[in-house]
């Protein structure tokens, strides 16, 4: 049944906070999820990372056993950046006067108190004996973040003890299945959370900002569900006839009818699929918010080909083809986000959005995030399905 939004609108028009969504103070239950910090391969071991997250700096490192560690970006003692130092067994020093922390966020040692800080005992050439464990010092601790990681990605935790996570961190779609490949693409957008999950579950302006090279204009009628639940949008398009360009001509060169949905997970993740019977794309997007217009995505593409031999995966081969395309077409939303943080901050009214029926799933999520920035306290946006319908 038809539920467009010709509803009746509220007293005050509601607005995306991107200030208050990207402020860890403000973020309301926003924190009280996992955000994905970094690839794994990008924390060696060798020197710290630095990162922001919902407004906080913060520095990551491994531990002895090979663990991602993340604690406060600012050394206790004269608040230098701590991500500007060095690690060394497991530990993280400072470059300013040398304090040393460990993954917990201890300070275990104090190069200008001399050895007695740590318990040491001295051998005859006042070298201290190996073996010994050193104690933290009683100077205080760091604040330390809980991290997971999985899926070739390290996740943080900012909201308190990983007990308290609202959900698990997100599963990349296909990661290690034999008959898929995944890469992962890393990009800084300018432009907040909110609006950018949004365009990334956006058709409407693919035939504009990717003309060419994802979609063309048809002036085609194009009938959809979206069914909001449980902290998901899932809009399925009803399009047997639909295609894409580009890409899609390798994906699909016998004509196969395409499946196409959009998927929303709370609070800043999508996955997109394409798929012609067993064979297709996945798109996820993990989006970390830095500042109000400033993110991070992690965005993991997922494909198999309709030619993929069994054991010898031919998509490997062409895997920098296809990164090279997608790449493309991401810069292409780069830009497009960018000229949308102009318009947002171009005087008063930023963030107070006029919708039409297109833009249904969009009012969803804006629900999601506003419920949850403000507490996320009682049920919650309530479950609905309704049919939509926009040309293209």
């Amino acid at each position: 049944m038809r539920n467009p939004l010709h509803l009746a609108p509220p007293t005050q028009p509601p607005t995306v906070d991107l200030e208050a969504e990207a402020d860890l103070a403000r973020c309301g239950a926003l924190k009280d999820y996992w955000y994905v910090a970094c690839r794994s391969p990008e924390l060696t071991g060798k020197k710290p990372l630095a990162r922001t997250l919902l407004g906080l700096n913060i520095v990551l490192f491994r531990d002895e056993q090979g663990r991602p560690a993340a604690l406060r970006d600012r050394c206790l003692h004269r608040n230098a950046r701590l991500s500007a130092g060095d690690t060394f067994e497991g530990k993280l020093g400072c470059p300013y006067h040398g304090w040393v922390y460990d993954a917990g966020g201890n300070v275990v040692e104090v190069p200008s108190l001399g050895p007695s800080q740590r318990g040491e005992v001295l051998d005859e050439r006042g070298h201290a004996q190996s073996g010994l464990t050193v104690e933290p010092c009683k100077l205080g601790r760091l604040q330390r973040f809980e991290t997971r990681e999985q899926d070739g990605l390290i996740y943080v935790f900012m909201g308190g003890e990983a007990s308290s996570a609202r959900a698990e961190p997100f599963r990349v779609p296909y990661w290690g299945h034999p008959d898929w490949t995944v890469y992962f693409m890393v990009t800084r957008f300018p432009n907040g959370v909110t609006n950018l999950v949004e365009n990334f579950m956006d058709v409407p302006h693919t035939v504009f900002v990717h003309a060419g090279w994802f979609r063309n204009r048809v002036r085609k009628r194009v009938p959809a569900t979206v069914k909001r639940s449980g902290g998901s949008v899932l809009v399925t398009y009803k399009q047997d006839q639909d295609a894409v360009s580009g890409l899609g001509r390798l994906f699909n060169p016998r004509g196969l009818p395409l499946v196409h949905t959009d998927h929303y997970f709370v609070p800043n993740i999508t996955r997109v699929d394409y798929m012609w019977g067993e064979h297709g794309f996945v798109i996820n997007s993990q989006v970390t918010p830095i500042g109000p217009t400033d993110s991070l995505v992690y965005t993991a593409i997922s494909f198999r080909l309709p030619f993929e031999v069994p054991g010898r995966l031919v998509g490997r081969a062409l895997a920098p083809v296809i990164k090279w395309y997608t790449t493309q077409v991401i810069l292409q939303d780069v830009e497009i986000m960018r000229v949308q943080r102009e318009g947002l901050l171009n005087g008063p009214g930023g963030g107070v959005f006029k919708s039409t029926e297109a833009d249904l799933l969009h009012a969803d999520i804006e629900a999601y995030r506003r419920w949850l920035r403000e507490g996320g306290q009682g049920p919650g946006p309530g479950d609905e399905e309704r049919d939509i319908v926009f040309w293209i």
